[in-house]
């Protein structure tokens, strides 16, 4: 019974961590007056790309897919530490968030969002398909002209760009980046 209790408890704490940060993070990024981008000179080639990736899932063919689709300059990722980065294709420098790595609001400490600004990023995509704040969060104060990330009722202040989906399956993902490469393509005829 008392771990039950003590269970729960936990489970409160956690839940309004998450809470006090996402209002935080959302503060913060409602004073920052955002201008209007040109998608189509942003997803032009050369550019530098940050994907958030899930904890779950293999995505080492979606980003073959984006360096097929947008021949970007160069691909860093946001993983965490039980993320398998063998698979990744040859070039793409990984960054690790762990639960050590956030602070006690759930976001990012800032020596990791030091590490990605000094990238220069352009492009932002945050895959996780349920909002989550860390990610979310890293895309918003990456600096990228676009930061991409799924629909939720909290994106709006952290992705300039949302992608709208009924229900997610594995094609999801080389969905988006297609969409990516089709707009990509058109701006360069």
């Amino acid at each position: 019974m008392g771990i039950n209790i003590l269970q729960s408890q936990r489970n409160m704490l956690n839940s309004l961590r998450t809470f006090l940060g996402k209002k935080t993070a959302q503060l913060g990024l409602s004073l920052k007056k955002s201008p209007s981008i040109p998608v189509n000179c942003i997803l032009r080639p050369g550019r530098n790309i940050l994907i958030c990736l899930p904890e779950d899932g293999d995505v080492a063919e979606t980003l073959e897919l984006l360096k097929e689709k947008l021949n970007p300059l160069n691909i860093f990722v946001l993983t965490e530490d039980t993320q398998d980065v063998a698979g990744f294709p040859l070039g793409v420098k990984a960054f690790s968030l762990s639960e050590r790595g956030l602070n006690l609001l759930c976001l990012p400490r800032g020596r990791l969002m030091k590490e990605i600004r000094k990238q220069g990023i352009d492009i932002a995509i945050d895959l996780h398909w349920r909002f989550c704040l860390p990610s979310a969060y890293m895309c918003a104060h990456s600096k990228a002209a676009l930061r991409i990330g799924f629909y939720s009722p909290q994106a709006y202040r952290f992705f300039n760009l949302e992608y709208h989906i009924r229900k997610f399956s594995p094609e999801t993902y080389r969905e988006l980046i297609r969409l990516l490469g089709n707009i990509s393509d058109f701006s360069h005829r």
